[in-house]
């Protein structure tokens, strides 16, 4: 991962899209899939000049203006328009620190309530977790200070726990791009991208697409060890004292058996905790 990361995100985007959906045609073999810089320039209303300045990092603010002209030619979901405008907005894509200590106010705010419940910083490490959160991820080998994305990517039981794997990874990594979009030359997210890239060829190749997922609810399919099959649905509230940092609640999905294996995951968590 370079420190040019509005140029490659531009670039991982332009080789995603069907010259076809623009009304484009083609001319005999393409060398490289999506759409050439040429055709990006015009249907932007830029010059080729100036594109290959921002892919190749000798530009790095391009206006609003040019902004919203490359989302539309790029076909950026809402999602993805907002990561352009952060990187477009971040002169040295630093941003500001990681934030991974939990206030007072969350920790207890954390711990009155009974569902699953944890709390993430900006590069996805696990900071933070209820009795009921701990007891749940421990069961899948989680704990806090672990990387949730080195973790789905690197542990070998992540493909026999998370039931739907695929769809898993491919959130993760766009949550990963979303999250990080603050500050996307951050010293910790280089490393952590950089280990991931060498050691997962899937992380490589998810990351090398671009794809931005926000990160506001879901749903998860878990083989637990000791609960059995778990489907949970879960949603995320931003904490605004700490930029980057969500908590994510889980509950079982309504209607199914993972009810009443959740809640003896809650009354365990409870006996413990006294």
């Amino acid at each position: 991962m370079s420190d040019n990361v509005l140029g490659e995100f531009l670039r991982a985007r332009r080789e995603r899209v069907d010259p076809a959906s623009l009304g484009l045609r083609t001319m005999g073999t393409r060398r490289t899939p999506g759409l050439r810089r040429e055709e990006v320039a015009a249907q932007a209303g830029i010059s080729v000049e100036y594109l290959v300045r921002l892919e190749r990092g000798r530009d790095r603010r391009p206006s609003p203006a040019v902004v919203a002209a490359l989302a539309g030619v790029l076909q950026l979901d809402d999602d993805g328009v907002a990561h352009l405008a952060q990187l477009a907005e971040l002169p040295d894509g630093r941003g500001g620190d990681v934030v991974d200590e939990l206030s007072d106010v969350l920790r207890r705010l954390l711990n009155s309530w009974p569902n699953p419940t944890i709390v993430t910083n900006a590069l996805l490490d696990l900071i933070g977790t209820n009795a009921s959160g701990a007891e749940l991820h421990r069961g899948i080998g989680l704990e806090v200070g672990d990387n949730m994305a080195r973790s789905l990517f690197l542990d070998p039981r992540a493909h026999e726990v998370y039931l739907d794997y695929n769809r898993v990874a491919r959130e993760t990594v766009g949550n990963l791009r979303s999250l990080s979009g603050g500050h996307p030359s951050h010293p910790r997210l280089v490393a952590l991208v950089g280990e991931l890239s060498v050691a997962s060829p899937d992380f490589a190749r998810l990351w090398g697409e671009g794809e931005v997922v926000g990160k506001a609810n879901g749903t998860k399919t878990i083989a637990h060890p000791e609960l059995g099959v778990l489907e949970l649905e879960w949603a995320t509230l931003e904490v605004a004292a700490a930029p980057g940092q969500l908590v994510v609640a889980y509950q079982a999905v309504p209607g199914t058996a993972s009810e009443a294996a959740v809640a003896r995951l809650v009354d365990r968590a409870d006996r413990r905790r006294a």
